[in-house]
């Protein structure tokens, strides 16, 4: 309610604030209430929900929810809660098998219809979702006193391709592919004349796994363990691991809680053993811009990998991000109002709720969005109404602008709506 003393605020900086002050605050312990969360005891979260959307874009209090929310361009109490829930849920089957949380979701009475735990809706709806095959996490990658991975992350012009082409003895670059349904992994290890067996280029590709299991950023991580494991032996030499994927090269210079950690502990361990005999490893981030000569051959062996009919040779462990995000997918319902609710919204704007909306009002002042809610809700004493997006519209379709704001001018020369915000 502290949003509405803010005046003057525009409708995008007014929505990242309740999105970032107001939801975290309704939303807090919500896995455990949120399935008695219905009907009259639900009434004061809408209420939130109403004064929420009034301070982002000047809807009436009188406005039903759905449309509030619709208009402002925020979720839904309802969708919210389910998100939190669902990954609360992953995240306690990528716990290791030692903690208790983890060991205690095996006896959660979760199938059962008396004594309900309170994830049972949580329970039935990820039924289908294999969670014992999920990877596991710890709460440290690594040590702390344990030396970071040396990484060369430049964003200056073509200085990337000039760290990766001079003074390193032994190049290896990595690559990954999703398509098909699967994800795919390349690379290729170029070893000069002055080492033992050179001069050579050995390529390798393999199929990490289905796109539902799996993801390019855990690709790519695996493609990093696999090249390191099949070096030559060296010593005395200089190593340069080349990759595209930036958030990959980022986690190899600073691990954290994530998804990959498998991978990542299998990286470190292998550049270990190169340090042992005196070896330099660096990882050199290159953008797929720069259209480096081994990168553009560790993707054809990617794109090998995920042709068309291939079936993974192994099975890797689920990656917990892929999860969640199909988990959270699916359970995301289409926003729909009820056949009862927003008969005049539903008449300006055919295709409400949609994205739509937050383009309407983004480029907006606060009073010209107070007034434009109006002219859309019809909480106001004009006659008539706008005619707006069709539902045959494409996803490109844009509002237009200058239509709105002509529109908005209008309506506040004659001075006929409230502006009081």
């Amino acid at each position: 309610m502290e949003l509405q003393r803010l005046r003057g605020l525009t409708p995008r900086t007014a929505r990242q604030l309740f999105t970032a002050t107001v939801a975290p605050v309704v939303d807090y312990a919500s896995n455990v209430w949120m399935h008695a969360c219905k009907y009259r005891r639900a009434s004061p979260i809408n209420r939130v929900q109403r004064i929420g959307a009034n301070a982002i874009v000047g809807v009436f209090l009188t406005v039903a929810t759905g449309v509030a929310e619709a208009e402002a361009h925020i979720a839904s109490a309802h969708e919210r809660f389910w998100r939190r829930a669902i990954k609360m849920w992953t995240d306690l089957h990528t716990l290791p098998t030692t903690n208790p949380l983890r060991s205690a979701t095996s006896r959660i009475r979760k199938f059962r219809r008396y004594n309900r735990s309170p994830f049972y809706e949580v329970a039935v709806a990820l039924n289908e979702f294999p969670m014992e095959e999920l990877e596991t996490i710890n709460p440290f990658t690594l040590a702390p006193w344990v030396a970071r991975v040396q990484t060369i992350v430049d964003d200056g012009d073509n200085s990337e391709i000039k760290q990766a082409d001079l003074g390193w003895a032994v190049r290896t670059a990595v690559s990954s592919s999703a398509r098909n349904g699967v994800v795919g992994v390349g690379g290729v290890i170029e070893i000069p004349a002055s080492v033992r067996g050179g001069p050579k280029l050995e390529r390798f590709s393999f199929t990490l796994g289905m796109r539902t299991e799996q993801n390019p950023f855990s690709g790519e991580l695996a493609a990093m363990a696999y090249a390191l494991r099949h070096l030559p032996d060296l010593e005395y030499r200089s190593v340069a691991l080349l990759a595209s994927n930036k958030a990959a090269v980022l986690t190899i210079r600073n691990p954290r809680q994530q998804s990959g950690q498998e991978y990542v502990g299998c990286i470190y361990d292998s550049i270990n053993s190169l340090q042992v005999k005196r070896n330099v490893v660096a990882v050199v981030w290159i953008p797929t811009s720069a259209d480096h000569r081994l990168l553009k051959m560790a993707k054809k062996e990617a794109r090998a990998a995920s042709r068309e009919g291939v079936v993974p040779a192994r099975k890797f462990p689920r990656m917990r991000s892929t999860t969640l995000n199909i988990a959270q997918s699916g359970e995301r319902t289409r926003k729909q109002l009820p056949d009862n609710v927003g008969r005049f919204s539903k008449k300006v704007d055919a295709a409400l709720p949609g994205k739509h909306t937050r383009l309407l009002y983004d480029g907006l002042s606060r009073r010209e969005a107070s007034v434009l809610s109006q002219l859309r809700t019809g909480m106001a004493r004009l006659n008539g109404y706008l005619g707006g997006k069709s539902p045959s519209d494409d996803a490109k379709w844009t509002p237009n602008m200058q239509a709105v704001h002509a529109t908005i001018r209008f309506a506040m020369a004659t001075g006929r709506l409230d502006t009081q915000y």
